[in-house]
């Protein structure tokens, strides 16, 4: 028999003991239930971050944009349309839409908000990504043709009049008090010198509809109005804030990023281009700052379940002192008697390993099967969120076990230092 035979056999034996000694399986059992909740825990805790983490990239890169070109001197950008069809023929993008993007107060008859004002054109990619947001009876048509409305005259008088449309946030719309249908005012920060001042540049629009992107503080800070009538409101000329570049591959933006800008002229082009990592990095450091915390801390239950182990292992040392020392009176080298007690950790530790990566598993897709609801205000989404990750899973549980592993060294040394003589003599 070699000696890793040797060695697995006598510690496969020796974790499940004789009933006069069954107090030592007692505490083998619960050390690999111990180091089997912590992996659970802690996969099912990585899975609902990295799930956050996706929501958050989704929702984020859907209402904005994979890359932003815009004028790195001026208020807008003239000759988009050049600027455009230069990037088009780039491998990657998916499509360009212009923009506009100006901040100014919407007014109701009893309320007001300070809003971002976004010009989008009818059939481009933005346009239908706010369609998306759209409930099931509305249409975006209304916001580049909307219907005549009914107006208060100056004389007093009700009449019928077609004004431009504007498309509100859920939340701003019920921040405003008002409805589809609804005129409300809006006044630019751009002033018009008249014979009584400066006077405010200010414009009657109708809402047509109300739109739902999942981001609460983006409903209550953006609307929407069509990109010829943000032109003509703003006197901007048919320039346009900046062009939105979208992308077939979100990961690939940076890259892309760099290669707009040298189609565009370089660094020393008056061009500015950004892609959305840049843009939101503080969320994105701050939700991976959170998740390497979560993942030391939840790591420590790990730890603690590894003190048991060393617990065992010990009481397993100080049951079997005898039969160490006549296994080593017959020849059994310190290296065997050590791996005993390495392999009764490893086993111990790999079986709670495996057994916390599957109840982690199956929690994970009751959680996603089933739902977690959660406070939409707070959160920006109804249930919790899960993503299941292979690397996370992976990386779980080699960490655990090798925690285990290691510690399996004090009482494997303290195994090994034994003296056949000494022992045998008092006991």
């Amino acid at each position: 028999m070699t000696s890793w035979s040797f060695s697995r056999k006598i510690a496969l034996r020796y974790l499940w003991s004789r009933r006069s000694e069954a107090f030592i399986s007692i505490i083998t059992v619960i050390s690999v239930i111990g180091v089997a909740i912590g992996v659970m825990v802690l996969n099912i805790v990585m899975a609902v971050m990295s799930g956050f983490e996706t929501e958050l990239r989704e929702k984020i890169v859907g209402t904005d944009s994979h890359i932003v070109i815009s004028s790195r001197n001026s208020a807008w950008i003239e000759d988009w349309r050049s600027s455009a069809s230069l990037i088009s023929g780039i491998p990657g993008v998916k499509s360009i839409s212009p923009f506009t993007y100006h901040q100014v107060l919407v007014r109701s008859q009893s309320r007001a908000a300070g809003v971002l004002l976004r010009g989008i054109e009818k059939g481009s990619a933005s346009a239908e990504q706010v369609k998306s947001y759209l409930g099931p009876r509305q249409s975006l048509d209304s916001l580049f043709d909307p219907p005549s409305v009914t107006v208060l005259m100056a004389s007093g008088e009700e009449s019928e009049a077609t004004i431009p449309g504007i498309l509100l946030g859920r939340s701003l719309a019920q921040t405003l008090g008002v409805f589809t249908g609804t005129p409300v005012s809006v006044l630019s920060p751009q002033v018009n010198s008249t014979p009584f001042g400066l006077v405010p540049t200010f414009r009657r629009f109708v809402v047509t509809g109300t739109y739902s992107s999942g981001l609460v503080e983006y409903e209550n800070g953006v609307a929407y109005i069509s990109l010829a009538e943000a032109q003509r409101f703003f006197g901007m000329n048919g320039g346009v804030t900046g062009l939105e570049v979208r992308i077939n591959d979100v990961n690939q933006a940076p890259a892309l990023a760099k290669q707009i800008l040298e189609k565009l002229g370089g660094a020393g082009s008056n061009f500015l281009v950004r892609d959305w990592t840049a843009t939101n990095r503080p969320l994105w450091d701050a939700i991976q700052l959170e998740k390497r915390v979560y993942f030391i801390v939840l790591l420590l239950i790990i730890v603690m379940a590894s003190f048991s182990i060393i617990t065992t292992l010990i009481m397993i040392v100080i049951e079997k002192r005898k039969d160490i020392a006549i296994m080593k009176t017959l020849g059994a080298s310190t290296k065997s008697v050590s791996r005993i007690f390495r392999i009764q950790g490893a086993v111990i530790g790999g079986i709670g390993t495996v057994l916390g990566l599957v109840l982690g598993l199956l929690g994970c897709v009751g959680l996603k099967k089933f739902g977690f609801p959660i406070d939409e205000r707070i959160f920006q989404m109804s249930q919790l969120p899960v993503e299941i990750e292979p690397l996370n899973f992976a990386l779980v549980g080699l960490a655990a076990f090798f925690i285990c592993f290691f510690a399996t060294v004090y009482p494997a040394r303290r195994a090994a230092s034994l003296e056949p003589s000494e022992v045998l003599r008092y006991d």
